[in-house]
Order: structure tokens, then sequence, then C-alpha cells
């Protein structure tokens, strides 16, 4: 799969009359190589591929690399002052650079290489990352459920001595344990008054009763993401609660039902925002509905007021409609969503009804 990708780049860099492209980002060189270690450069032309790392990294590339890449070793040597020069046969003049992820050092660095003109390019592989092909989905999917196996034992574990940072290690240890390489993002757990707080991250401090307790993680599996929140109540889900979290949950389910192809970004939104601001509770939901996901937790698509993208088969993203009451409490609920021909499948088996635990 990574050599067919490659060949995608190399018809637009003909399109485009670029002799070659300077790759740089670690998320695009995994999607155009499989590469998964911490330092790489990535440079493609037409007629041949160079794959720069250190010494660190050798038996790595050998490992998981496709041999039409050739080994450049930058141990001890720049790339702009030797490698560069050194494929000067090559026939290297104009080269596109990922201008979204090349520092203005770096850029000064690029702008100063004696005999190549750089030309930055923007989000040309993230383009091709949109629409996951059915093995991407099937690393997505197992990301999910794995996301919910851990959810589901974590329930389990709360207790009255159940404290936010005790959760988000048993998230972190169990994804490990099943395999995963890391957690997608650092998990949230909100309770109380923290879960008015969107990005709350977690505390020391132990859960609140009859109150809201946010749970906002996902896991990286085999490459990919998952990404899931789930709001649940200790001990008990007073009438208020009840109230919030039925829009929050009805709100979910109306943007999903207008997936589809060719349904803009902020369409989707809009389903959410308008239930939500006709319950009364509009401006307590102020971030966008959702975001792409894949080898990276946050990517494209958009779901937002300001989103102009059209969503097509293939997208993955997530639908999380969130009511927030500064200083009483929040509820988010999150699923992830594929964009198929005829609207969406929802990628959570996991149920959102209202769930007391402990």
């Amino acid at each position: 799969m990574p050599s067919a990708r490659v060949k995608r780049v190399v018809e637009r860099l003909e399109a485009d009359g670029l002799s070659a492209l300077y790759v740089t980002s670690l998320p695009n060189i995994y999607y155009l190589t499989g590469f998964t270690g911490s330092t790489a450069q990535v440079l493609i032309s037409p007629q041949r591929r160079w794959f720069i790392t250190d010494f660190r990294y050798h038996e790595q590339f050998a490992a998981q690399v496709d041999q039409d890449f050739e080994l450049i070793d930058n141990t001890t040597r720049k790339f702009i002052e030797e490698i560069l020069p050194s494929l000067n046969g090559a026939q290297l003049k104009r080269i596109g650079f990922e201008s979204e992820h090349v520092t203005h050092a770096a850029f000064l660095k690029l702008s100063a290489a004696d005999g190549f003109e750089f030309t930055p390019t923007a989000a040309w592989i993230e383009d091709l990352r949109l629409v996951k092909d059915e093995g991407e989905l099937a690393r997505i999917r197992e990301a999910v459920a794995l996301g919910e196996r851990i959810f589901g034992e974590l329930i389990a574990l709360i207790g009255p001595q159940t404290r936010e940072a005790d959760l988000a290690a048993e998230i972190e240890y169990r994804a490990r344990k099943y395999g995963a390489e890391e957690c997608s993002f650092s998990p949230i757990i909100a309770s109380g008054l923290n879960s008015s707080k969107p990005h709350a991250g977690f505390t020391k401090q132990l859960l609140t009763p009859a109150a809201p307790l946010t749970i906002d993680m996902g896991v990286k599996l085999n490459g990919y993401c998952s990404d899931m929140t789930r709001t649940v109540f200790y001990k008990d889900c007073p009438a208020q609660w009840r109230k919030v979290y039925n829009v929050v949950r009805e709100a979910k389910r109306l943007a999903q039902a207008v997936v589809g192809p060719g349904v803009a970004g902020s369409a989707v939104d809009a389903a959410a925002r308008q239930y939500i601001t006709d319950e009364g509770y509009g401006e307590h939901f102020g971030h966008g509905l959702g975001h792409g996901v894949g080898i990276e937790v946050h990517e494209a698509p958009r779901l937002a007021r300001t989103a102009d993208n059209i969503l097509a088969v293939g997208q993955v993203g997530t639908d999380e409609p969130g009511i927030y009451l500064p200083g009483e409490g929040g509820v988010r609920i999150e699923d992830m969503f594929v964009v198929t021909a005829n609207g969406s499948e929802n990628l959570n088996s996991l149920g959102d009804e209202i769930q007391v635990v402990g």
C-alpha cells in the first residue's frame, strides 16, 4: 500500500511541475512508508525515493520501509549543506516542502540552499489521508473496540476512594497492556465541577457524587487512533443532569443523521447546535462538533461552524456535542463514524444511555 501512496505523490509532482517533495511530518512519513521511528525525512522524486535518518534507525528502516527507498545516513551530515549537494545527479531543482510542518528557522535554511528552489506546499499528504481505505478502517475499528473494552473495565473499578488520576492511570496502563502503542491523547477524567471544562485533564480529587463524570479517552493501535467520550454519573443522576444529558444525546443523534457524502461539515455541526440552542443551552456549547481521526487523533475533516470541507465516502470523524454549565458541571458524549455511500456508520457499539456507576 505505501508504494501506491507514493505513486500518487509522484503524479501530483508531475502535475505541479515539481522535481521532488521533501516530507518532514512524521505522521505523513508513516503514511507513506510505514516507518514508526521518531526521526526521519523523506525525499520523493518521479525517479527515486530517499529515506533520511540516523544510525539509531537503520535496522528499523530495513524492517519497515519499502526497499524502493534509498537509505541516506544523516548521523553526522547536514541535509542542506551535505546531503542535497550529493544528489545533484538526480537533477533536483524545484522541491516542494511541507510548509505547515517547517519552522521559520528551517525555512530560512531551505531558502538559502544553493542551486535548489524550495516551494511551499500545503496538505499534500493530509489530502491523501482524508479517505481511509479498507485496511485503515479495519485498524480504526480495532482501536475503537479496544477503547470500549478499556472503558467497560474502568467503570467496574469505580468506588468511594477512586480519584480522577486513578482512572487516567488505569486507561494508560490497560491500553499498553492490551497491545496499543499509546493512548491517542492524555485521558480527560473530569468529575463534578471539573466536567464544565471541556479539556479539564484530570486531578487528584475524589469523584463527586450525584454529578457528571466525563471520560474522554482513546488508544493508538497498529498506527491508528480512536476517540470516545462518555459522561456517566457517580452514585446518582439528578433530574437536572438527566435533562442536560438527554439534550446532548439527541443532538448527537441528529448530527449523525445528517452525515453523508456531499454534506458540508458546517451543516453537520449546525444540526446539533440548533437543537441545543432550541433547548436553551446554545451559549454552553462553544466548541466544534467534531474532527477527523486516523493516524492522528485530530485531523481533517472538521465539523464546525467555520468548517468549509465537504464530506466524502471513507472519511472518519467524531460526533461530540456537549453542554457545559460553569460552576455546575457538563456533559459530553462522543462517537466515531465513517461516511458511507448511503450516509454514515457509527463505529461505536457502546450504548449512550444514562449510566449511574459506583
